[in-house]
């Protein structure tokens, strides 16, 4: 699988949620190596569970980042980390069904969708928050 490693060109300036989208990202990486190594179903599942809950708390803290500064596209925003939590579920119901039935590129997938989220959606709420601080000082 290839390394979804978290470096400079991830950074929004948030310390907090840059620290969240590098142990996600590392977590992730943590998951595949897992599954490669025909880890058994419940060491994978464990850890399934960990990166599930840790994407759940970070979405919450960024939304509630976004919130405070009165980010015009919250909504917009949330729909996109309900579409990450709905892969996430179908994903679990495939673990549900078997280890096997899990797919290397599978969380290729979801780890190349939250690194484009992060260059994409969550850069542009970087730049709309640096915008409002030059304004305030």
């Amino acid at each position: 699988m290839e390394q979804l490693a978290f470096d400079d060109s991830l950074r929004t300036g948030f310390e907090t949620i840059d620290e969240q989208h590098a142990l996600f990202l590392s977590m992730l990486t943590d998951l595949a190596a897992q599954i490669e190594a025909g880890h058994h179903r419940q060491g994978v599942l464990d850890a399934f569970q960990g990166m599930k809950l840790y994407a759940d708390g970070h979405f919450s803290d960024e939304e509630a980042l976004m919130e405070a500064r009165e980010y015009p596209r919250l909504p917009a925003h949330r729909q996109l980390h309900e579409a990450f939590r709905s892969m996430v579920m179908e994903f679990e119901n495939r673990l549900g069904e078997g280890v096997g039935l899990v797919s290397l590129e599978t969380l290729e997938y979801l780890g190349s969708w939250f690194i484009r989220h992060i260059r994409d959606e969550d850069m542009r709420f970087a730049a709309f928050a640096r915008k409002g601080e030059d304004r305030s000082t």
